[in-house]
């Protein structure tokens, strides 16, 4: 049913609308806003004055406006007036704007004063902002009105954009417009109320709203295409429905991740103008779930085709999106050559036909006749169909997909290559936003060119590198896998932006730079093995004074090829934002040609290298100093566990991405990430956002409740203040209770001078901020700051002298860091409360198998199972210390108020020599034979390091930028931990063997970086082998805190019992470890992540068991949790937890259980009390009135089941080395009541054993109570 009345014209339509809405708001601009009927009343006088110019039916009204009120007002006055508009635009040059004129012979043309000089033609003028009707014609009597239902005279005529041959003028009559705005109205109506912007496509889009009662709002051609403006007009207008091309959605999105919520109001996204990749579809998706996007296929000729939810459409496994069913189907054709219909899935050319038809090309009718064919499936008199020129095909479930362009395929030495494939893989497999791909050159020379708008990297999606010459063998490992060498593009061009017409909004393939082949002159000799060369320097030159790169030459001064000053404060955050570090205005003023900005950029990266290395004992002593306006006003420590507020540094590291995970995960703290930019602005926030979005998502850590938490700081470690300014920086010092520096710049092979912006003068300026604010400071260090240290480890008390800096710290980077250490000391000498933690070398997580993609140690490895051959060196050990368990370690150690050391110590003590890696790898399938390193090195030149067989892998990248040396591999530095074990002896340091290995390497394999997954057969073997029959076979065990601790060493000796276990516990990602260790002896196993707390979850643990283990002959509840709390101190988040955990949990547990047990009349009930459920210790009275209650709840079920087959166990543990210790914030109490004795505590498998004895008794023998403690620690 039709939503307008089609058998009127658009003034019809619009003027019922006036009448039924008159005092709605019809249209805004910047400066005007028109309720419908003052709108009308504008039409109306504008409209008579055309009148009295001769316009009547199909003459033609020139409008030559910028988008605004103005533009609207003209063409409804045009066609109020009887004729129609002609659109001319301000984009057009004056070439272009002249045959225009003269082609479509305009009765009039409407314009603004300041556009009249680009009217060449004797055509009368009407000014709109002029005081009096400017004209330079005759006015002649007025033509009566052609009437309302002449649905087939011109409503408007506009201009193909002309990139091939002369520029087309499409005339559309009345019946085009008007059916579809009736067919989209069916697909997405407006109402009053909405608010409608028009940008791109404007003339298409202007009316339509008009006609429903909405409010159209207008955006300025500037605005049109810049991504900051647009969005902020779309918020501040609270717009509801706009239309955009989807490359102007892509940067939209790309530059605004959180687009969704800074357009709340946003409700309708229709798409048109090019094809919708998939990857856009999916990203759009993601950040507007609240918006409904319409993919719409169109042409001018033909208005709608067809038109979809992208929802509805959307197809994983396809490259581009369908366009949704067609508008008209019975007037929708796909053709072979032949002119006969193909088969559906079937690509063929498309035809439209229908009444939406444009009537002619103006002046052109060969050119019409060739494209607006007879209709030989319509046998109605004069039936038309138009021939679009784009090759689609009819989909099963009615969608029309556009599959390329008759002809768009580029011919290259005999291969046919369809540019949209390879634009999409390298979209896919590169870091890259925005591609478009294009031949250059002619016959042999021919060769295919890719324009990137370059992307975050990340470990899959590496950066494009572009060398001098314009190639990428980097690009083009990338692509091997996935493309024909033939497609593979061979030059390569990085843009900050793809141009766009101005016109169409599509990418303008006539004005992108011309690719080169060689480098401007003189950039080979000068430039040498520098990664920083000429034509780097000339590139960004290029983007800032729009001079083809080509024309550069190295002699050249910026400011006689049109630089100005405003332009070089533009090349200096460009040069910045390229490489990295910020390339201050007066040093590139100091020598303006091009090899001078080339001398400068490389001078500012290495920081005077020379002089400063020449330099060093003096540049380290004076950098060592602390700046005498850093001083702390004397203050406690703050745990992190009762921070309001935490500055965290390096959360786009490896490291860091696990730090804020677990400060999301351990603290209820608002997170305040610094991410770093050149020049950091508040607008940096969203591409902070999503570069932290990109890292932990790398990780596998993101989920997005963590945006609850998180709040981005743009900021630079380099700068005074971080980058920021005085107030924003006492602002956050007001805020910040503690922070967590993890931030620095890794490089072994820098000097000194290059890294110490970010490593000293960044802790420089974070003691500073600590210091205004009174901040806690835990440092992020390194075991970089001490030399090789032999078999026996550094104890924490160890800090080098000065003197021998320079002679045992060979790399800057260790250097660099030894100078923070010393600032981080100084300042708690001062009275700023501070910790250091030095790590050893970080590898993987233990229990996921995340990996820093830049290890040298994983390198070795990976590539040695690549060869088959392992490197023999005698004394080489493997430091393999998991990166959860170092930032576990850290946010536990930030908790530890009481502890009086400074330094701890978070490497690996003992590291396994490599020999036992080689073996440990063996069994799980990876067989190396043993070489020594100079052979093995020669070796793996030969088929890795210079062969295509290394080709694309990311661990040959890295030996290949620098082999370590027989020395470096048998130089490590160990750090002894006896000081700082007692701390953190909650965190269990997980074993280097073949379990975490399997871990690493289906890690490595799921990258791509081995050929096969990790083998677990000999494994089985051994399972086998050890599976005998146990005293627990055939029966089934649910275990609840079963993550770590006690509940992962009870499941662990359940299964050694031949016991099936279901596992329950809130870290999915640590139960799969205890998994893993629970299959090693061959029982069944499954694990559901449960909160106790929740009954839901509890019984659905239980249900999972009973559905694929069977029935649940086993409870043991090992949920818990433990505070030291004065009762004085009144810790009710504590506390309510406390009763929470270990009352209610065991609660739910039981009332899931027991019914079940009762009704098969046999089961045994274990619960892990504790010795404080027989004894209130002080300090834990809370937790010993939990542990009571347990007791309690234990003897009423033992004593109201008796004789109903059912055991019922409490285990009574005392101090036992598990989560538990490190949960406290009560520091008072922690220092009165938790600090150790010094006896030997309880391992959690000495808890299990207990619990294995209670469950292998005869069936007859119940054990009630077991109290396993300490031997020194008695109750």
């Amino acid at each position: 049913m039709a939503v307008l009345d089609i058998t009127k014209d658009l003034p019809t339509l619009f003027k019922r609308q006036v009448q039924a809405t008159p005092d709605a708001i019809a249209l805004e601009d910047e400066t005007t806003t028109y309720t419908y009927t003052q709108l009308d009343q504008e039409v109306e006088a504008l409209a008579s004055r055309l009148r009295t110019y001769g316009v009547s039916r199909d003459t033609l009204v020139g409008v030559l406006l910028p988008r605004s009120a103005h533009y609207v007002i003209a063409c409804l006055a045009a066609l109020r007036a009887g004729g129609a508009f002609l659109v001319l635009e301000l984009a057009y040059p004056a070439d272009l704007l002249a045959d225009v004129i003269e082609d479509a012979s305009p009765a009039v043309i409407i314009t603004h004063k300041s556009e009249t000089d680009k009217i060449k033609a004797p055509v009368p003028v009407i000014a709109l902002d002029g005081p009096v009707a400017e004209t330079n014609g005759d006015a002649k009597e007025p033509s009566p009105l052609p009437a309302d239902d002449d649905l087939d005279r011109l409503a408007f005529v506009s201009y193909s954009s002309g990139t091939t041959g002369k520029p087309k003028g499409i005339a559309n009559p009345h019946r085009a417009p008007v059916l579809s705005y009736d067919l989209r109205f069916a697909v997405q109506d407006v109402q009053p109320g909405d608010r409608v912007a028009c940008n791109v496509f404007f003339i298409w889009e202007m009316l339509r709203p008009l006609l429903r009662g909405a409010t159209v709002v207008i955006v300025p051609d500037e605005t049109s295409y810049d991504p900051a403006a647009l969005v902020d007009l779309l918020a501040a207008k609270k717009v509801t429905e706009t239309l955009m091309t989807p490359t102007l959605l892509a940067t939209v999105l790309s530059r605004y991740p959180r687009f969704g919520t800074r357009v709340p109001d946003l409700r309708i996204i229709w798409l048109n103008g090019e094809v919708v990749t998939t990857d856009l579809a999916r990203k759009a998706i993601k950040i507007l779930p609240n918006a409904r996007l319409l993919n719409c296929y169109s042409a001018c000729e033909t208005h709608e085709i067809a038109c979809g939810d992208i929802r509805d459409v959307v197809d994983n496994d396809s490259i581009y999106c369908p366009v949704g069913p067609s508008i008209v189907p019975s007037h929708t054709y796909v053709l072979n050559e032949d002119g006969k219909e193909v088969e559906t899935g079937t690509s063929g050319e498309l035809f439209i036909g229908g009444p939406l038809l444009a009537r002619e090309y103006i002046n052109l009718p060969e050119t019409t006749a060739k494209a607006f064919v007879p209709n030989t499936f319509d046998s109605t008199p004069g039936a038309r169909m138009y021939r679009t020129g784009d090759l689609a095909r009819k989909l099963p479930s009615g969608a029309l997909e556009i599959t390329g362009r008759v002809g768009a395929m580029i011919k290259l030495r005999g291969y046919s290559v369809v540019p949209a494939k390879v634009e999409s893989d390298i979209c896919q497999y590169l870091a890259v936003n925005q591609c478009v791909v294009t031949a250059y050159g002619d016959g042999l020379d021919r060769q295919l060119v890719a324009y990137v708008v370059p992307d975050e990297p990340s470990s899959d999606r590496p950066s494009v590198v572009i060398n001098e010459s314009g190639h990428s063998p980097s690009a083009r490992r990338a692509l091997d896998n996935h493309l024909a060498q033939y497609m593979i593009p061979a030059l390569w061009v990085a843009l900050d932006q793809l141009p766009t017409n101005e016109v169409s909004g599509k990418v303008d393939m006539k004005n992108l730079p011309s690719p080169r082949s060689s480098s401007p002159n003189g950039s080979e000799q000068s430039a040498g093995k520098d990664p920083i060369g000429l034509n780097d320097i000339a590139a960004i030159w290029e983007a800032v004074l729009k001079v083809s790169k080509s024309l550069i030459k190295a002699e050249d001064n910026f400011f006689d090829l049109g630089g100005h000053s405003l332009s070089l404060a533009d090349l200096s955050s460009k040069l910045s934002r390229r490489f990295g570090f910020r390339v201050p205005i007066p040093r590139l003023a100091e020598n303006t040609t091009l090899s001078g900005h080339l001398e400068t950029v490389r001078a500012v990266r290495d920081g005077h290298a020379e002089e400063v290395q020449a330099n060093l004992p003096a540049v380290l002593l004076s950098d060592a100093t602390l700046d005498e306006d850093i001083k702390p006003t004397n203050t406690a420590i703050t745990s992190i566990a009762k921070a309001d507020t935490v500055l965290l540094t390096g959360v786009t590291g490896f490291l860091g991405a696990f730090l804020l995970n677990d400060l999301i995960e351990n603290t209820s703290a608002k997170i305040i990430c610094l991410v770093r930019f050149s020049d950091p602005e508040q607008d940096d926030q969203a591409g902070g956002v999503a570069r932290i979005r990109r890292n932990l998502l790398d990780m596998g850590l993101w989920r997005d409740s963590i945006l609850d938490r998180l709040e981005i700081l743009p900021g630079n470690l380099s700068r005074p203040r971080l980058g920021l300014g005085p107030e924003e920086f006492e602002s956050i010092a007001a805020r910040v209770q503690v922070i967590v520096h993890a931030a620095a710049t890794v490089n072994l092979v820098y000097p000194y001078a290059a890294l110490r912006g970010a490593n000293v003068g960044g802790t420089r300026e974070i003691l500073r901020l600590a210091a205004k604010g009174g901040a806690t400071v835990q440092y992020i260090s390194t075991n970089g700051v001490l030399p090789p240290s032999g078999e026996k480890g550094w104890p924490e008390t160890t800090i080098l002298d000065i003197e021998d800096v320079p002679k045992k710290l060979l790399d800057g980077y260790g250097q660099t860091k030894w100078v923070a250490e010393q600032l981080v000391l100084k300042a708690g000498e001062r009275g700023l409360p501070v910790k250091i933690h030095r790590c050893g070398t970080i590898s993987g997580h233990s229990e996921t198998g995340s990996a820093n993609a830049w290890d040298l140690l994983t390198a070795l490895i990976v590539e040695s199972i690549q060869l088959g051959y392992a490197p023999a060196v005698e004394g080489w050990r493997a430091e393999m210390t998991p990166v959860n368990f170092v930032s576990k370690s850290i946010v536990h150690l930030a908790t530890q108020t009481q502890a009086d050391q400074t330094m701890f110590h978070l490497g690996d003590p003992t590291p396994v020599d490599t020999r036992s890696v080689f073996e440990d790898l063996k069994e799980l399938g990876y067989e190396t034979q043993p070489l020594p390193w100079d052979e093995w090195v020669a070796l793996w030149f030969e088929k890795r390091g210079s062969a295509k067989g290394g080709d694309g892998s990311f661990t040959v990248d890295i030996l290949r930028s620098g082999m370590p040396t027989v020395e470096f591999l048998r130089d490590i530095v160990v750090l002894d931990n006896a000081l700082t074990r007692p701390f953190r002896a909650v965190v269990e340091r997980p074993k280097v063997d073949s379990l975490l290995l399997e871990t690493y390497t289906r890690h490595w394999f799921a990258r791509g970086w081995l050929p096969r997954a990790p083998s677990r057969q000999n494994a089985l073997n051994r399972s086998k082998a050890v599976s005998v029959k146990g005293p627990l076979s055939g029966q089934v065990a649910v275990v609840t805190g079963a993550s770590s601790g006690i509940g992962a060493a009870v499941a662990a000796a359940l299964a050694k019992k031949g016991c099936a276990v279901a596992l329950g516990a809130r870290r999915l990602d640590a139960l799969e470890s205890t998994k893993r260790k629970v299959e090693a002896h061959g029982v069944k196993c499954i694990l559901r992540s449960t909160d106790v707390t929740s009954k839901t979850q509890v019984e659905a643990l239980v249900q999972a068991a009973s559905e694929e283990l069977g029935p649940v002959d086993i409870l043991v509840a090992c949920a818990g949790v433990m505070y030291f709390t004065m009762m004085a101190n009144t810790q009710m988040d504590e506390w309510e937890r406390t009763v929470d955990v270990n009352c209610k949990g065991l609660l739910h547990a039981l009332s899931s259980t027991v019914p079940g047990m009762l009704s098969r009349g046999r089961g045994h009930v274990v619960a892990i009390s504790s010795d404080a459920g027989r004894k209130v210790f002080p300090g834990l009275g809370v937790y010993s009135a939990s542990k009571f209650f347990v007791e309690a709840t234990l003897q009423a079920l033992r004593l109201e089941t008796a004789g109903a087959g059912l055991r019922v166990t409490s285990i009574q543990p005392g101090n036992t080395s598990t989560d538990l210790l490190g949960m406290s914030t009560d520091a008072e109490a922690v220092k009165k009541f938790g600090e150790p004795s010094g006896a030997k505590i309880l391992d959690p498998s000495d808890v299990a054993n207990s619990i294995v004895y209670a469950l292998t008794q005869p069936e007859h023998v119940s054990v009630n109570e077991i109290l396993v403690e300490p031997r020194d620690e008695p109750i």
